[in-house]
């Protein structure tokens, strides 16, 4: 884009009421998972690949979140048991990875607002995964919540049938609870999207 600026300031100078977009930072962001079964649990990770967040006067009101299903990791075992349960759960008989990469959640609408008295919001979004979108909600508790920045986590409690997890094998789908637990931890930031005249 050519040609001056003018005088109105620069083009990236978001005013009270503004609009501004923030980058998820997966490296400082994180999916953590605990699926319980008949004798035990199993604990791990799954990586948060990309997203952005939009912010309306500092605070949030949309967002997507791309999750690598493929980074799915288990953490309470050790090899070579650990490599197998990865395999399994990457498998057709869980999240079948190689078909359905991603999982991705598109927020759609966000209640409460964040100030020094009120750090909790309730997050309403659609996720999708392993070739079917559910509409869910969860609370979340926000640490920052700015027009550049954004510091959150949440718990939220999926059930594995509302997605056709571990449904096709009647072993699995009879020894394993249908409970899901992840803990998302995510930070987003604003980046530098100034215009120059170069």
């Amino acid at each position: 884009m050519g040609g001056a600026l003018g005088s109105k300031g620069p083009v990236n100078t978001l005013k009270p009421g503004g609009v501004s977009v923030l980058a998820v930072q997966p490296a400082l962001s994180s999916v953590n998972w605990k699926a319980e079964k008949l004798t035990g649990s199993h604990t791990g990770t799954i990586n948060i690949r990309s997203g952005s967040l939009t912010m309306y006067c500092g605070q949030l009101a949309k967002g997507s979140i791309v999750i690598g299903m493929n980074t799915l990791a288990v953490t309470d075992l050790t090899a070579p048991d650990k490599q197998k349960l990865e395999t399994n759960l990457r498998g057709d008989n869980f999240f079948d990875t190689g078909k359905f990469p991603d999982a991705r959640l598109d927020i759609i609408s966000v209640t409460g607002i964040v100030n020094q008295s009120n750090h909790q919001i309730t997050v309403t979004a659609n996720l999708g995964m392993h070739g079917i979108t559910r509409k869910i909600a969860f609370a979340a508790d926000v640490s920052k919540s700015t027009v550049t920045d954004f510091v959150g986590q949440a718990d939220i409690l999926l059930n594995r049938r509302d997605w056709n997890i571990a449904t096709d094998n009647i072993k699995y789908n009879a020894l394993i609870k249908t409970d899901i637990h992840l803990h998302v931890s995510l930070q987003a930031k604003q980046v530098d999207q100034q215009l120059t005249s170069r």
